[in-house]
Order: C-alpha cells, then structure tokens, then sequence
C-alpha cells in the first residue's frame, strides 16, 4: 500500500475514525484529527490535533487557516449538504482527494438492489438542508450529490451498512450482546428484512485503502452475506454460549433491534 503525504480527518477520534488514523499512521502519513474536543486523542504527538465546530463555517476557516495542503481529506461527520458546501469554499485549492463516508442508507427506496449504480449522486438534484430537515438517508443522498456535482477535487463516497463494535457509542451492538449475557428478552418482529454488517476495524482499513490508493467514485463496503436481527442475535448466543431469549412483541422500550432492522421490518410487514 502506498503512503500518502499528508492527511486530514476530520472526526479522528470517532468510532471509526480512530481505526482510520491508526491505519493511515502505519502508512506513514503525516496526519491532522479536526474533531470537538470532546472525545480524548488517543494518539498524542503522533498527530496534529485540531479543535473546531464541525457545523460553523467560521469555525472551520479559522481552525484550519495554519494549514496549507492535505493529499486526502477525510469526513466523517458531515450528514447533509449543508455540511458539504462550506468545505467546497473553504478547502477548493487545499486538498486533491476527498473521502466521505456516506451509508447504505443512499439506496432507501431502491426497488433493486443495493448496488452502487442503484444511487448515482451525479445525475441526482442536490437538496438543501442538513440532517435535522431531511433526515440521515437524505442528508446523505443529497451530500454525495453536491460533492460530485460541485467539487473542485477527486471524491469518494464510502458507502457502510450497519457498523458493528464493541465500543459503539449508539450501544447498538453491545445491547444485543448484554441482553443475551444476561438472559433478558431481545423483541424481534416477525418478518423482518435482511441486512449486511461491517466490523469497525475492516471499515477504518477500507477507508484507508480509498485515501492512499486514491481510489475515486462510490464503493459499497459489507459483509459478502447478509442477516436479519434475529440471526444476529442467534450468532451472538453461539459465541457465548448462551440461548437468546427472542419475542416477536413487546413493549417499544424493549424493543432493541437496530434502527436499520426495524425500517426493514416495517416495509415487510407493509
């Protein structure tokens, strides 16, 4: 794998973005984390560490003003247009190569598959707004669509499903795996959809590999099979050794299927 010069991150100390610095560190690229402050660096000295609003334009301009030029860009906080279009003005001549990662979530409403033509963010009108108006699917939609549209620089779209590891901060995962430990109920639906998964280590690497290959265009990255929430949670009871307790109802707070899974299982049920 080639190194690159110099890398940007913004959300370095995020739940993917620590694997992603880790990965781009062993390449030997020199690398800036742009994040809130609010999660400790992990890294040191071994980067350069920035602090800035994410969401305020001024913010960024001002934080990122010392810095020249970056080889590759990486964002893994931006969830809508809005999000996008400060950083099109901002770093127009400051970077070559811009990696967003964006979800699976870009296909909602796809009667076909999920492969990457089924969305293609060239062809897409762009809206306006961030994730509070229009929501994750079509933040991220309308994000890809202005970045391939109107960027000045190379970008790629990383497409993830639902990411899975053992310090989530949403606690997806980990509810799942508490719930069989401790013998308590898991509620799932009957019915529901199917769907892939990707470990968070394998997520930083693919992210990694798009930077340094300097790979362009939109990639799905997931597992090679896919599984239901009920299957998740069997595959959890395997590995420790504990029968799941699984209901097919229950009340809403215990209703602790994956966001992803229960979309899958309303338009199922439908």
């Amino acid at each position: 794998m080639p190194s690159c010069m110099e890398a940007l991150v913004m959300g370095g100390t995020g739940f993917i973005g620590r694997r992603l610095v880790s990965q781009l560190l062993k390449a030997d690229c020199e690398v800036t984390i742009a994040t809130s402050g609010r999660t400790a660096n992990p890294f040191d000295e071994r980067v350069n560490a920035v602090v800035f609003n994410r969401f305020d334009p001024k913010s960024i301009e001002h934080e990122m003003a010392p810095y020249e030029n970056f080889d590759v860009h990486y964002d893994q906080i931006g969830f809508g247009p809005d999000d996008i279009k400060p950083i099109l003005e901002i770093f127009h001549d400051k970077i070559q190569h811009y990696v967003f990662t964006s979800s699976k979530a870009v296909y909602a409403g796809s009667k076909a598959g999920f492969i990457e033509e089924d969305f293609d963010p060239r062809i897409v009108k762009p809206r306006k707004g961030g994730i509070a108006n229009l929501g994750y699917a079509e933040g991220k939609r309308s994000a890809e669509a202005h970045l391939f549209q109107k960027a000045p620089f190379d970008v790629t779209a990383a497409r993830f499903p639902i990411v899975l590891g053992p310090d989530d901060s949403t606690g997806r995962f980990q509810t799942h795996v508490r719930r069989v430990m401790k013998k308590e109920a898991v509620v799932i639906p009957a019915f529901c959809g199917r769907t892939n998964y990707i470990w968070v280590e394998d997520a930083g690497r693919f992210l990694s590999w798009l930077g340094l290959e300097h790979k362009t265009g939109t990639y799905n990255a997931a597992s090679s099979y896919i599984l239901d929430a009920n299957e998740l949670v069997l595959r959890i009871g395997l590995l420790i050794k504990k029968d799941p307790i699984v209901l097919r109802q229950g009340e809403q707070r215990d209703d602790t299927l994956l966001r992803q899974g229960r979309l899958n299982c309303r338009r199922n049920e439908s």
